[in-house]
């Protein structure tokens, strides 16, 4: 058949051109970053200086400003200023070498070399989306992100930052904490929990629109100033947590698993949720209190009809808001041990857990932002 092309028909084709090239010159400049070697080195009968590519500088509205310690700005100022003395020692070793002196590859380090891994502190890199689906209804969503313990590594108190573009070419960039379980696959992946809010919230609105094959620009690792095994110094450690704030304490009680010096501590975890779809984390904490005899695990949901059946879990749910008497009796009489919390969640949850532990003598309590 003859005719014109579609002008519609032919424009998708040049940006799927564009796309592709795009995406062989990322994989071209990959290899040829992982194959260069950096410093002073020979080549044939000649010796030369290969310097390092200079660290990307981000964009200002790469920063998310929530805070985060190290801002992304700084890390680049960071960055900047070791790759700047690092350049400054390779020439004065270029200067050596042509002097006459050998080469020493020992010599000196390149600090800035390229990590491993899917993240980049630096820079926005593009990780798939595996899987995604509804919790509580339509006020939480789980995202399940294509990549593995192998390949993303976060320690305790890093997050990761992740940017939204939207159609009018303007972009947000929010802090999430991944939790690393075990995916449906039998693989451990990042695990995202995200809340949902109205029409008006942009970041939802972003959210809501992630489906499996999406690909989320992502930054990190991004540390917290907070020290977060300050808890664990007391008798009694109570996290507490509502919505996605399960996520960054979940993280701090993960780090408690493995370290064996802390299974026989008394560690009360009071979890807020909606219904039972936002207790999607129990059956690790479950695993996790077969190994470690101190660990409690209280949950509250706010909008669960109680079933008839009672809970075989070792979590013990109670089908009402959390309130100062109930948080109480979870806790039991702290009068006569020393008591820390961690807290996350909502502004009001965050108050109002606060008043409660102050008043029945906990003595220090960290508020975490969710």
């Amino acid at each position: 058949m003859g005719g014109a092309t579609n002008p519609a028909v032919a424009t998708l084709l040049e940006e799927i051109a564009r796309a592709k090239l795009r995406a062989e010159e990322r994989r071209r400049a990959a290899a040829e970053a992982n194959s260069v070697q950096y410093g002073v080195v020979r080549e044939g009968d000649s010796v030369i200086l290969q310097l390092p590519p200079a660290p990307q500088k981000p964009a200002d509205d790469d920063c998310c400003k929530s805070g985060c310690t190290p801002c992304i700005l700084d890390s680049y100022q960071d960055r900047l200023h070791a790759y700047n003395e690092d350049v400054q020692a390779l020439r004065a070793q270029y200067e050596r070498v042509l002097s006459g002196a050998p080469i020493d590859a020992t010599e000196h380090h390149i600090r800035h070399a390229l990590p491993g891994g899917l993240l980049e502190p630096l820079k926005f890199t593009s990780i798939a989306v595996m899987h995604t689906h509804m919790l509580s209804g339509a006020h939480a969503r789980l995202v399940v992100l294509e990549a593995s313990a192998s390949n993303f590594v976060l320690a305790l108190g890093e997050h990761v930052q992740i940017r939204a573009t939207f159609s009018d070419g303007s972009r947000v960039t929010r802090p999430y904490t991944p939790v690393m379980i075990e995916a449906p696959d039998g693989v451990v992946r990042p695990h995202l929990l995200v809340t949902l809010y109205g029409a008006e919230h942009r970041m939802s609105e972003f959210w809501r629109g992630v489906a499996a094959g999406h690909r989320l620009a992502v930054r990190g690792p991004v540390a917290t100033q907070e020290n977060m095994t300050r808890a664990f110094a007391a008798d009694v450690c109570v996290l507490a947590a509502a919505g996605s704030g399960i996520a960054p304490i979940f993280q701090v009680l993960q780090f408690a698993h493995i370290n064996s010096a802390y299974h026989d501590k008394r560690i009360v975890v009071i979890h807020c949720a909606r219904d039972c779809a936002g207790l999607w984390l129990s059956r690790e904490i479950s695993k996790f209190a077969k190994e470690m005899p101190g660990l409690e695990h209280y949950a509250f949901l706010s909008n669960e009809p109680e079933p008839p059946s009672s809970n075989s879990s070792a979590t013990q749910v109670a089908f009402e808001r959390l309130s100062e008497p109930l948080l109480l009796r979870a806790l039991g009489l702290l009068t006569s041990v020393r008591c820390a919390a961690m807290v996350c969640g909502p502004d009001a949850f965050n108050r109002d857990v606060s008043a409660w532990l102050r008043a029945a003598g906990t003595l220090t309590i960290q508020v975490l932002d969710a």
